[in-house]
């Protein structure tokens, strides 16, 4: 098993939706034992798009092969009727520098935000881990990414819980900060009733390592990815309902830092956390997030100048975060497997609405949300290093505001039943509809 970065120039299929042009062009380009990870649509001309995507491949005869045999995009499931209560889901994508969200939980006031306009809010955990701090409000889900995509393509339900034990996992190569960890452990049991006393040291260092992709997105590999999932099996054998993990992740250097520092890069280290934890949910469907140990400690220097960067200088571990968001996480229930859950389910049928940064409508989110005709809130000033607007996209549902503010009043709306036009000036009055036909006899 090995995992890569990918590029693809496809050409999309005639279509109504996105993912009904490129889901199967994407999947032959892929080749047979291979399964995306990550995936995003990163350029559009007029005859041709560019996929950015981090891919593991894998033999037939793997242990892992068959849970990463099958690609959700190709078998999307439509919402069908909008149900209560009104859930909205709102992405920040790693790695790629959001203005909101590219830090250390600098998006979870936006979060809480839109939370407070909404029944419920989706998140993943780049949205609001910060650290030792994680302030999302009690109505936020956390989600990991790659089981937030499933759920959008109406794969996965999710049931809230009560409480989940946490299993942790350790880089060998961070053992140096093993201490660090366990007090994180011990703490959060201590201090926060967190169920997490059960953490195991990987056999083999994973071998975590940033890339940046042509886009100028923080990519990365994982070179012993099965030393991972080994570990992750062990911790879900012995009780874990959870999964967190902490890792050394090579390749980021003092100038490095310091440019994400400054907001000219996006972290180096964000990209690769997600490969981890989506390799993760996708073969274990458990909730699962992921934090760096503090290998770069002396790279950071004392630079406080940037309020946005301030959590990543007052934690060791970074972990809590990672603790106090997997605490409550919701498990994931497969739509084919809803006769078995007794408990009340949030599946796509409750999304109204899926807020992402406007520079960003290339991702499976906003795909799956067309494909399901839910409405997309694009936010213009959460700025990333990407350029994949609507107006490159061309999508119908797609609902342009300039800042969060407007878009918790966007939500707010929805969730009331409130008619957006009936909110701006002018109002278009009746007009009537005629068929085919009619217009034809009237010629």
């Amino acid at each position: 098993m090995r995992i890569t970065n990918e590029v693809y120039r496809l050409r999309p299929l005639p279509a109504k939706s996105w993912l009904e042009r490129i889901a199967a062009p994407f999947a032959a380009a892929l080749g047979p034992g291979a399964y995306p990870l990550r995936f995003s649509i990163v350029a559009v001309a007029p005859d041709e798009i560019v996929v950015e995507s981090t891919v593991v491949r894998f033999s037939a005869t793997e242990r892992y092969a068959a849970t990463l045999a099958t690609i959700e995009l190709l078998e999307p499931r439509r919402k069908t009727v909008p149900c209560a209560p009104f859930v909205a889901v709102q992405i920040v994508p790693t790695g790629v520098r959001c203005e909101f969200g590219g830090f250390a939980g600098d998006a979870c006031p936006v979060t809480n935000l839109l939370a407070s306009a909404a029944d419920v809010l989706v998140t993943h955990p780049n949205a609001v881990n910060a650290s030792e701090l994680n302030e999302m409000a009690a109505n936020v889900l956390y989600v990991e990414g790659k089981a937030l995509d499933d759920f959008l393509l109406g794969h996965l339900g999710l049931a809230p819980v009560v409480a989940n034990r946490i299993g942790t996992f350790v880089d060998p190569t961070g053992l140096e900060y093993l201490d660090y960890v366990i007090h994180a452990l011990n703490a959060a049991m201590a201090a926060g009733a967190i169920a997490c006393d059960a953490y195991t040291i990987l056999d083999d260092e994973i071998g975590v390592r940033i890339e940046w992709s042509e886009s100028g997105c923080a990519v990365g590999v994982v070179l012993r990815p099965e030393t991972v999932l080994d570990g992750v099996q062990l911790l879900i054998a012995r009780g874990a309902e959870a999964i967190g993990g902490v890792s050394v992740i090579h390749g980021v250097t003092r100038e490095m830092f310091a440019q994400h520092l400054n907001g000219e890069i996006p972290n180096p280290s964000g990209g690769v956390e997600a490969i981890i934890t989506h390799l993760i949910s996708k073969v274990f469907r458990v909730p699962t997030a992921h934090a760096p140990l503090p290998y770069y400690q002396g790279l950071k220097g004392t630079d406080t100048s940037n309020p946005r960067a301030s959590a990543e200088f007052i934690s060791m571990p970074h972990y809590y975060c990672v603790l106090k968001g997997l605490a409550k996480a919701p498990r994931f229930v497969p739509i084919d497997d809803l006769d078995r859950c007794p408990a009340p389910l949030i599946t796509a049928n409750n999304v109204g609405a899926v807020v992402v940064p406007a520079s960003c409508l290339g991702g499976i989110p906003v795909l799956a949300a067309e494909y399901s005709g839910i409405p997309i809130i694009a936010v213009r000033e959460n700025a990333t290093v990407l350029h994949v607007t609507n107006r490159e996209m061309h999508i119908d549902n797609v609902i342009e505001v300039g800042s969060y503010l407007e878009a918790a009043g966007v939500i707010l709306a929805l969730r009331n039943g409130i008619a957006l036009p009936s909110l701006t000036r002018p109002i278009h009055g009746a007009r009537q509809v005629t068929s085919e036909r009619s217009r034809t006899t009237t010629d």
